[in-house]
């Protein structure tokens, strides 16, 4: 039987890997093809920073987005990622962080705080509190 931390960080993964793979395969999708949805005017405009860096954008939609892949392979077998999780919390921290002073120097992205912001921190906040401590044989026993 699976315990309820365990069971808790699987749902985590799983809902941060629909929520990613939607949201960055929208994004790839229309970022590739120019899409007026995501043009100045458009009503996804928000979802870019510079529309000058589409380069940029695709790069870190590809990542995001093979990220979220990864998020279902965790969830299957936790334990066996703690690695890929622990890499996840920091390195969201460190984007997040890096974000919020980029939103303090350019004040016309400072409503990133409450999209790209939120998803960095919220994703490392959560992975943070469901993640298994080291040497817990009750969560280790739990996983088959």
């Amino acid at each position: 039987m699976v315990q309820q931390p365990l069971r808790n960080l699987k749902l985590f993964l799983n809902c941060y890997g629909v929520i990613s793979v939607a949201l960055f395969g929208f994004l790839f999708f229309f970022t590739m093809f120019d899409a007026p949805i995501l043009q100045e005017g458009g009503a996804m405009r928000f979802m870019r920073w510079e529309p000058l860096a589409k380069h940029i954008e695709l790069m870190l939609e590809g990542v995001y987005l093979v990220w979220g892949v990864y998020f279902f392979v965790a969830a299957r077998k936790p334990l066996a990622y703690l690695s890929f999780i622990d890499f996840t919390i920091w390195a969201n921290v460190a984007h997040g962080l890096i974000m919020i002073v980029q939103t303090v120097i350019m004040p016309m992205f400072l409503y990133k705080i409450f999209t790209d912001v939120a998803y960095c921190l919220a994703l490392s906040v959560g992975l943070l509190v469901l993640r298994p401590r080291n040497g817990s044989r009750d969560i280790l026993e739990g996983q088959g």
